[in-house]
């Protein structure tokens, strides 16, 4: 069944983001495909669904800057004029994330929470106002947490 929805997926590049976005593609779903750094992997994202019979566009931003977020809805708005999906899955790399307890800095800090949970806030904001006849709103989260303690 073809749904003919559109999503963003932030993170879509790679990971659990791709993996969303290539299910949701084979269902009919077009996506906007953010990415940050890695365009080529978002490129080949974008490959995967229309192997799929989707679509798509590319869309860059850092998710930790309010003003990339506004400007990254703006293209979903003229892209797409209406969203249906947005899966809030972007994080920095781990290295630049994740610290020891009596390691972590302020500027650490502030960046896990710029990158997840006013991420997420700014980008829920921004996406409701799309999704004209209602929508959905997914977060995800990691922690290493599991494999770190």
């Amino acid at each position: 069944m073809k749904l003919g929805k559109h999503a963003l997926i932030t993170g879509s590049s790679r990971g659990i983001g791709r993996a969303i976005a290539i299910k949701l593609a084979k269902h009919g779903v077009n996506i906007a495909i953010h990415y940050y750094k890695n365009e080529e992997a978002a490129n080949d994202t974008l490959l995967k669904l229309r192997e799929q019979g989707a679509d798509g566009f590319l869309v860059q931003a850092d998710v930790s800057n309010p003003e990339d977020i506004s400007r990254m809805f703006n293209q979903v708005q003229d892209k797409f004029g209406k969203l249906d999906i947005f899966v809030s899955n972007a994080r920095p790399d781990m290295s630049a994330f994740y610290h020891s307890p009596m390691e972590i800095t302020l500027d650490h800090w502030r960046a896990a929470l710029d990158s997840q949970a006013q991420a997420f806030l700014l980008g829920t904001q921004k996406a409701a106002r799309l999704m004209l006849d209602g929508g959905r709103i997914i977060a995800i989260t990691y922690s290493p947490s599991g494999r770190t303690g």
